[in-house]
């Protein structure tokens, strides 16, 4: 295999950027890139405080998702605030339901920028969105990449990780490694030495420190994990994961999205969370109930439920304004 030419050290420095077309190089040439202020500092209290609200609140009733080792951590489960210490690991997952500041951040003009640039004009929508937290007990994660289900190489990412970070990365707080270049080899070995697997290909783990309100940006083909914490801070940032149309995402929100939200999403909204059917490809809705109002955004299906000639069965609807989804040009600019 070819190895990679470029120290980490120096990847480090190149991968930090302010501007989206620096951050676009970087992807290209690393894997990941560091957008510094990706948010203004009020935008990060008010995200920081609706977050950490959230959090208190599912302890409080005993659904939150929390762990002992850390994110993705085998020991992860739903349950209460223990009387003795908060978890050292706790995930708000499902954002979209849980504020309206949410929905607007995944709409972020850098982070769809940094989306349409490595899916090369393929439809996009959103896969996953949840708040991470992290403290000092957290232990490093397996090394890994986003798209590891693939059991082959693609010529590009299908999915892209956006993460906003609401508290500083400093390097002994977990935060996330990734091994420059790695975009471009297979997936590494899970039972790997991290350390061993990186020098396979030439290259060194490297922590993504950053400051709050920077963006850590990576494709889905970066070999990545969480780092140990070994700091009394509290380690927060939102993950918004990107995937191309085709790809079946790991929160599927048009099953997902509470009807009191639904009822005030707006079209971008909808489109964002994979209401549009792209290529008549897939990801079509049909009604639940003949009253049902749940649609993708450029078709709406008939009800048609069991029906039977002795009447038994509950009886089809054709909605007003029916109509078939739009046929885009199905092209592979990737090819």
């Amino acid at each position: 295999m070819p190895t990679i030419t470029n120290q980490h050290e120096s990847a480090h420095s190149l991968a930090l950027c302010a501007d989206v077309e620096a951050g676009k190089r970087n992807l290209d040439a690393f894997g990941y890139t560091v957008h510094e202020n990706f948010i203004p500092p009020q935008q990060v209290a008010a995200l920081r405080e609706r977050v950490l609200e959230q959090a208190e609140m599912e302890l409080e009733a005993g659904v939150a998702s929390i762990s002992a080792s850390g994110h993705a951590g085998k020991d992860r489960h739903y349950g209460g605030q223990d009387e003795t210490a908060l978890p050292i690991s706790q995930q708000v997952g499902f954002l979209p339901n849980k504020g309206a500041e949410f929905r607007a951040l995944m709409h972020h003009p850098i982070a769809l920028a940094y989306a349409r640039h490595v899916f090369r004009g393929v439809p996009f929508n959103i896969v996953s969105q949840s708040a991470l937290m992290l403290r000092n007990g957290g232990k490093r994660q397996v090394l890994h990449a986003d798209q590891q289900a693939w059991p082959f190489a693609t010529p590009v990412p299908v999915m892209i990780n956006v993460t906003v970070a609401l508290s500083d990365y400093e390097a002994d707080m977990g935060a996330t490694n990734v091994v420059p270049g790695s975009h471009r080899f297979p997936s590494p070995d899970l039972d790997m030495p991290h350390e061993e697997a990186a020098a396979s290909i030439g290259s060194a783990l490297l922590p993504m420190v950053c400051k709050a309100g920077d963006a850590l940006v990576f494709e889905s083909r970066t070999w990545h994990c969480q780092g140990d914490s070994v700091s009394d801070k509290l380690r927060l940032g939102i993950g918004s994961v990107y995937g191309m149309h085709m790809v079946k995402p790991q929160d599927f929100y048009p099953a997902i999205i509470h009807d009191s939200v639904y009822d005030h999403l707006s079209e971008e909204d909808k489109d964002m969370l994979g209401f549009t059917v792209h290529y008549e490809y897939g990801g079509r809705i049909g009604p639940r109930n003949a009253h049902d109002l749940r649609a993708n955004t450029n078709c709406r299906h008939p009800y048609i439920p069991e029906l039977r000639r002795d009447g038994s069965g509950d009886e089809a609807v054709l909605y007003e304004n029916m109509r078939v989804a739009k046929t885009d040009v199905l092209s592979h600019p990737v090819a």
